[in-house]
């Protein structure tokens, strides 16, 4: 006897004659997909990616040697204040950049501090010295290596009181106004 798909006993049947009511599915084979096979970049193609990561990298490149460029030329100052009942004196050094205007915000400790004010400075440029030049308009602007020294005659000081300052200082090359040191300092008796 040969063997058919339908000779075999099922679990919820006995007899042969069950089966037919029964019939299982024939299984069919299902074709398997045929996968494209991967081919090689033509020549245009290659060309073509390659000079997009070139582009890329030419890109990153100069954004990155901007930044360092603008970086290094940011103004970078030091400064330094003293203060009588008269006022403030500041002496800035510009280490880096270019100086164009220097201004004082100043209040008593703990109280919150007034706008920026100017004062006279006595500049030194190129072994001469200049005075009585306006703190906001310092021109041709202070390069590394140059220094100022500014007056700030404000309302009358209280000898003995702490006063808070900030100074500010104007980026010639960019026009922007910079902090470059905050303090606290107390009015002598002078």
């Amino acid at each position: 006897m040969s063997a058919s798909p339908y000779s075999r006993r099922w679990p919820f049947c006995c007899n042969k004659s069950d089966v037919g009511f029964f019939r299982p599915a024939v299984h069919r084979v299902m074709p398997k997909n045929k996968t494209k096979k991967m081919r090689g970049l033509t020549t245009v193609e290659g060309l073509l990616i390659a000079a997009a990561f070139i582009i890329v990298g030419v890109i990153g490149l100069l954004t990155f040697q901007g930044m360092g460029k603008s970086a290094a030329q940011a103004l970078r100052a030091n400064a330094i204040a003293t203060a009588d009942r008269a006022g403030f004196d500041v002496t800035v050094e510009v280490l880096n950049g270019q100086l164009s205007g220097v201004m004082l915000a100043y209040a008593a400790s703990g109280q919150q501090l007034s706008n920026p004010v100017t004062g006279t400075c006595i500049v030194s440029q190129g072994g001469s010295v200049r005075t009585g030049v306006q703190s906001n308009a310092i021109n041709p602007p202070l390069v590394a290596g140059q220094s100022a020294t500014c007056r700030f005659n404000v309302v009358a000081l209280q000898a003995g009181t702490q006063y808070t300052y900030v100074i500010y200082a104007v980026d010639a090359q960019t026009g922007k106004t910079v902090q470059i040191a905050k303090g606290v300092v107390t009015v002598g008796i002078a």
